[in-house]
């Protein structure tokens, strides 16, 4: 019941968004269903551990194998295929962002797979191949209409962003062809570049464009420039794990399959340079990089993903998937912190590396320092023994805007009670009047240091304050009222705290023009600022 009600609700929810939000609506959403925890099979093969992996890292489930994935180079976004659309995911939050469907014309096909899908370098753009022989342009963050491109023969079985906004593709599924935009017109011009005679199958681009990786269906992989368009290096991969052969961020190294139980990661332009990952198990389906092409990702045929270390070829990190599934699509986060994974049963993972499970940015703001709305008592002990001190009412806030240092504003409202040894007696009409109460008002502002311990949400901190006030003299008879003039000044402090959890406690020195030097002394509350923001929904959120 509670999975059919999942599933109602985030179909319902996609419906919504993508009418507010002016994208294309998919035809079809109900193979999309969010869970706190996957199903896990009995199998002997699923420890206890791995259902809790499995639990932590667990996003939706699609309908379709999820083919493709990928992430913005600032890691912003991640997207997943699903289907005929494609979901773009906020990574801080693992929300939906946006959904971006194959209904764009009346000649595209709106039940067509995406089969890969990349981003340009700056995060503005992406890049999806259909299998219905199209490639799609998406403008991020805008309500702009994507872009078609059809193919002219049977597929466009891949396509790559090579520097800025150039694309590659084999329009023809057999020869290479170039498309950039007009900054004008907005048009794509398409023109050939390589005649392929043994087709194109996938394609492989460093981030500047300059160096291509090009395999076709025959087994060949070449290696081209693409300022001359000449073929620097060629030689043969292992067709039948469907592994795409990968060029890493030099442009040099590129990954590829050797056979079915060996990856190889190798220099284009240097023989010697060539180390091998071996796996019993076989590798199947996908392998990539990370971002500083130090580690390897990859799919493993008895149903988990390896994470290897280039330099030693050993392996670093596992996780098993349900049981007789298997990864589909891979792509690391530009930090190395995460492994998103697509599989062939339609699991979509978010594979947190450090172990930990992931906390959202909105649950992140109950946690760590935190800019707090603070409401305070105060007392200060005036220089003068004619006064009992001076009691406070302060306001104030802080912001932590580079731990350990904040900064702040403070203002406060404050009565001295006069003593018994007042040295003024004042007359009205022969009557003794009341001794005069000093009443003040304080504007500040001010900087920090703070020492904060998470484990116990404690606060060790000093400050320096410098700000303007006024105080007036009143003696409080009804009958007969006398106020002095305002006395103006300025003042200067150096305090010192601590603070657990909500409970604040401080004080200090205080140098004032009128009344020279004060001790004062505060406890008070420190509400963080998120308490009275307003919760986003946790389902969608728009990107404009």
């Amino acid at each position: 019941m509670r999975k059919l009600f999942c599933a109602f609700f985030i179909t319902f929810s996609f419906s919504l968004f993508a009418q507010e939000a002016g994208l294309h609506n998919p035809e079809d959403t109900s193979g999309l269903v969010s869970s706190a925890e996957p199903e896990v099979s009995d199998s002997s093969e699923n420890t206890e551990a791995s259902k809790k992996d499995l639990a932590q890292n667990y996003l939706a489930k699609s309908a379709t194998p999820v083919n493709a994935v990928g992430w913005t180079q600032d890691g912003k976004y991640f997207a997943t295929s699903w289907n005929n659309s494609v979901i773009l995911w906020n990574a801080g939050s693992n929300t939906i962002a946006a959904v971006y469907s194959n209904s764009v014309s009346e000649t595209s096909n709106p039940l067509a797979n995406v089969i890969s899908l990349q981003f340009t370098s700056d995060g503005r753009y992406m890049l999806s191949v259909r299998d219905d022989n199209t490639v799609l342009i998406h403008s991020i963050g805008t309500n702009s209409d994507s872009t078609l491109i059809s193919g002219t023969g049977k597929s466009v079985p891949d396509a790559v962003y090579a520097g800025d906004y150039r694309i590659l593709l084999p329009l023809d599924g057999q020869n290479l062809y170039e498309s950039f935009r007009l900054a004008e017109s907005g048009q794509h011009v398409i023109e050939e570049k390589l005649d392929v005679a043994d087709g194109i199958w996938a394609l492989s681009a460093s981030p500047t464009g300059k160096r291509l990786l090009m395999s076709s269906e025959s087994g060949k992989v070449r290696f081209i420039d693409t300022t001359s368009w000449e073929e620097l290096a060629s030689f043969d991969r292992y067709m039948l794990t469907r592994i795409k052969p990968r060029l890493a961020s030099d442009g040099i190294h590129f990954l590829a399959a050797q056979d079915k139980n060996t990856l190889v990661v190798a220099s284009a332009l240097d023989e010697s340079d060539f180390l091998t990952v071996e796996d019993l198990a076989g590798f199947s389906y996908c392998a990539e990089f990370s971002s500083d092409s130090s580690k390897i990702v990859a799919g493993i045929n008895s149903g988990c993903v390896k994470i290897y270390d280039i330099a030693s070829g050993l392996e670093e990190n596992s996780f098993q998937l349900m049981y007789g599934d298997s990864a589909k699509s891979l792509a690391f986060s530009p930090d190395g912190e995460y492994v998103i994974i697509g599989t062939e049963q339609g699991y979509i993972y978010r594979w947190v590396l450090s172990g930990e499970e992931f906390v959202p940015e909105d649950e992140r703001d109950a946690s760590g320092l935190q800019n707090a709305l603070l409401l305070s008592l105060g007392y200060s002990r005036l220089n003068s023994n004619y006064y009992l001190g001076s009691g406070i009412l302060g306001v104030g806030y802080r912001n932590y805007f580079r731990s350990p240092f904040f900064w702040g504003i403070e203002g406060s409202l404050g009565a001295g009670l006069p003593g018994s040894e007042f040295p003024y007696s004042y007359y009205e009409d022969g009557e003794s009047l009341s001794s005069p109460f000093v009443y003040s008002a304080s504007l500040g502002g001010l900087i920090g240091l703070v020492y904060y311990n998470e484990q116990y949400d404690f606060h060790v901190f000093s400050e320096a304050g410098l700000g303007t006030n006024m105080r007036i003299m009143y003696n409080n008879s009804f009958e007969y009222a006398h106020t002095s003039k305002p006395y103006f000044g300025v003042y200067g402090e150096l305090l010192v705290g601590m603070q657990w959890k909500w409970a604040r406690l401080w004080g200090g020195v205080q140098y004032d023009t009128n009344l020279h030097w004060l001790t004062k002394m505060h406890v008070g509350v420190a509400m963080p600022t998120s308490t009275f923001r307003k919760k986003k929904p946790k389902n969608l959120e728009n990107t404009d």
